[in-house]
């Protein structure tokens, strides 16, 4: 059977251990005087190191079998963020991208429950276009259902028009930083298991 890319993530365990966090593409120029100019380029994205917890060889064979589908740096794999899996805000209804050519913080989207004072909190996670979204500023939706999410990183490739805004248990599509994972093994037999990812862009 072929390899289709993003794979799946074994269920199990549930890391023991997780760091992600966006990596910003700046860039700082000091002035004579010391006054620091920022320059902003596109490409920010999510970053992080996974550290499983100790397991059978059994439950390392898949894990194994995992990391070597992914083929080094040219495989991909959806996964979620560790610790964020449902919105705190309501969220209701069914949110779809409200027209097509979007990019940077901003995403107009439909299709919430109208009248919304409290749809998403700041810090909720959300997927669109496959791609995994922070909520930075509290959003709230109109009468007529129309949000204006302001999110990070920012969309640097546009989602189709009437795309969905997913949710619960929102994904990214991420790659091995280091294009390997080297496993280690005690006198017991318990496997463990660190590894660098980075948002495929």
């Amino acid at each position: 059977m072929t390899l289709v890319y993003p794979l799946n993530m074994p269920a199990s365990p549930k890391p023991l251990d997780a760091s992600i966090y966006i990596e910003r593409n700046q860039t700082t120029v000091e002035t004579f005087a010391r006054k620091k100019q920022i320059h902003r380029n596109p490409g920010d994205r999510w970053i992080g190191k996974i550290s499983l917890p100790p397991m059978s060889a059994s439950d390392a064979a898949d894990w194994l079998g995992f990391f070597d589908a992914l083929d080094g740096f040219v495989g991909t794999f959806s996964m979620p963020h560790p610790d964020y899996h449902m919105p705190r805000g309501s969220a209701l209804g069914s949110g779809l991208v409200d027209g097509g050519g979007q990019r940077g913080t901003t995403l107009q989207t439909r299709g919430w429950g109208v009248s919304q004072s409290v749809l998403f909190k700041r810090g909720d996670m959300l997927e669109v276009g496959g791609r995994l979204k922070r909520i930075v500023v509290d959003a709230a939706s109109g009468a007529d259902g129309s949000a204006e999410l302001t999110i990070m990183p920012a969309l640097i490739e546009s989602p189709a028009d009437t795309s969905p805004v997913i949710v619960t248990n929102p994904t990214g599509i991420f790659s091995l930083s280091d294009g390997f994972v080297a496993p280690t093994s005690d006198h017991l037999g318990h496997h463990r298991f660190s590894f660098a990812v980075e948002e495929a862009l």
